[in-house]
């Protein structure tokens, strides 16, 4: 698989969404991971420098266009914490935004187009604000669910690190946090399995 592209300190979201992520899921496609084949996110990056981008895949192809439309999933973030995760600094990985291609983990797009909901993550790190990112699901606010946990502890699940017994751990010792619809939580955790 292609080696991952360093990421500048000075990248614009235009750069990110129009030129970066693109060429990765490229490369990632190149290299023989499981993409999808027909799916669409949005991403609104908050505050100053943000805007709205439409991340679009088709026939296994990638294509970005600035605005909001339509999408599967809309993924909420403050331009701060959108850096902190792409330049991976601060506690963050480029993980807490995009699902990380591991060996045997299946394309789930299909699932998240039949999901409606909206969840809030309210990410802890030490000595700053938290990580805040909200994922919303076929466009519907209900059912809400606010996931609160250590950003460190995230970012490991993301990434595979941490799963399995050990994250059951952390929940029922309270390491993770589930406020609102555990139903609803329980079939977003699903899919980073």
């Amino acid at each position: 698989m292609a080696e991952p592209q360093t990421v500048s300190e000075d990248v614009t979201p235009e750069q990110f969404f129009e030129q970066l992520l693109p060429m990765g899921f490229e490369a990632q496609r190149q290299g023989g991971a499981t993409v999808p084949q027909d799916f669409t996110m949005q991403y609104v990056l908050t505050g100053s420098g943000g805007g709205e981008w439409t991340v679009t895949i088709k026939d296994g192809t990638m294509s970005t266009t600035k605005g909001r439309h339509e999408a599967a999933i809309t993924v909420t973030i403050s331009t701060d914490d959108w850096r902190d995760a792409v330049l991976g600094r601060n506690g963050a990985a480029i993980s807490v935004l995009l699902p990380q291609n591991r060996p045997g983990r299946p394309d789930n797009s299909a699932r998240v187009k039949q999901m409606k909901g909206t969840v809030a993550q309210e990410l802890a790190r030490d000595g700053m604000d938290p990580f805040k990112l909200e994922m919303c699901f076929g466009g519907a606010a209900d059912p809400r669910t606010i996931l609160k946990m250590k950003l460190a502890d995230f970012v490991a699940m993301q990434e595979g690190r941490l799963n399995g017994q050990a994250a059951m751990q952390a929940f029922m010792s309270g390491q993770i946090r589930v406020e609102g619809d555990m139903a609803f939580m329980m079939q977003v955790a699903a899919l980073t399995v």
